[in-house]
């Protein structure tokens, strides 16, 4: 994977570098907030290592200013604050994992191996799967030639499917990444949006797109031929 690592502690960073680049990823290192915000927003990154520590401008406010972007790199937030509020600050804001200073170094690359399996495709703006083709940006999806207008929420919930066709999610997994809650009555909100999807997406098709997985969720998985 691509990995940027914004942290302000060289010697750090040097040894985080070094780590991925062993673990056979390939890093690029920013020392500064602004610096690491737009090398973030342009760099097309699997995986960005964000200090919350850092000069210029602190890691929350550019978790913000990436998510408002729409960049949809997964971020793990590295901090010597260890208290509740601030991890929930970070992941409420779209961080995907959190990890406090100090940190073995083997328990940091197994939390990016973690987050590399959960994000297959690399970030884009435009997503293929057979005859499906997501636009992020202007949130519609084409089926062939037929054009589909989504909703926020669709697109989303579509973009996390997609990215990994094939694989199964779990309902509250879905809703923790789409909605960023994990309550009972979130999960059935799940169910709501999938039968919309469904609607716009799989309309006349036997073999739908959208599978249910019995007792589990949902998959993305192109239709068996007829």
């Amino acid at each position: 994977m691509r990995v940027l690592v914004v942290e302000d502690e060289m010697r750090l960073a040097g040894h985080l570098a070094r780590a991925l680049e062993y673990d056979g990823h390939a890093p690029h290192v920013a020392y500064d907030g602004k610096v690491g915000l737009l090398e973030a927003r342009d760099g097309h990154y699997d995986l960005i290592l964000l200090d919350v520590a850092l000069p210029r401008m602190d890691g929350f406010e550019i978790l913000k200013q990436l998510r408002a972007w729409g960049v949809e790199s997964r971020i793990l937030m590295l901090t010597a604050r260890s208290e509740v509020p601030d991890r929930i600050n970070g992941l409420s804001n779209g961080a995907d994992d959190y990890q406090t200073k100090p940190f073995a170094m083997n328990e940091l690359l197994a939390r990016v191996k973690a987050l590399g399996r959960r994000h297959v495709a690399p970030p884009g703006r435009v997503l293929r799967v057979g005859d499906i083709t997501l636009k992020l940006d202007e949130r519609e999806a084409w089926r062939g030639q037929e054009r589909i207008q989504l909703s926020e929420r669709e697109c989303a919930l579509l973009s996390m499917l997609m990215r990994e066709p094939g694989r199964t999610f779990c309902r509250t997994e879905l809703s923790e990444h789409v909605w960023h809650r994990d309550h009972e009555y979130d999960t059935k909100m799940v169910d709501v949006f999938i039968g919309r999807l469904r609607k716009k997406i799989d309309d006349g098709l036997a073999q739908p797109w959208i599978q249910t997985v019995r007792h589990v969720g949902y998959a993305f998985r192109e239709p068996a031929p007829i």
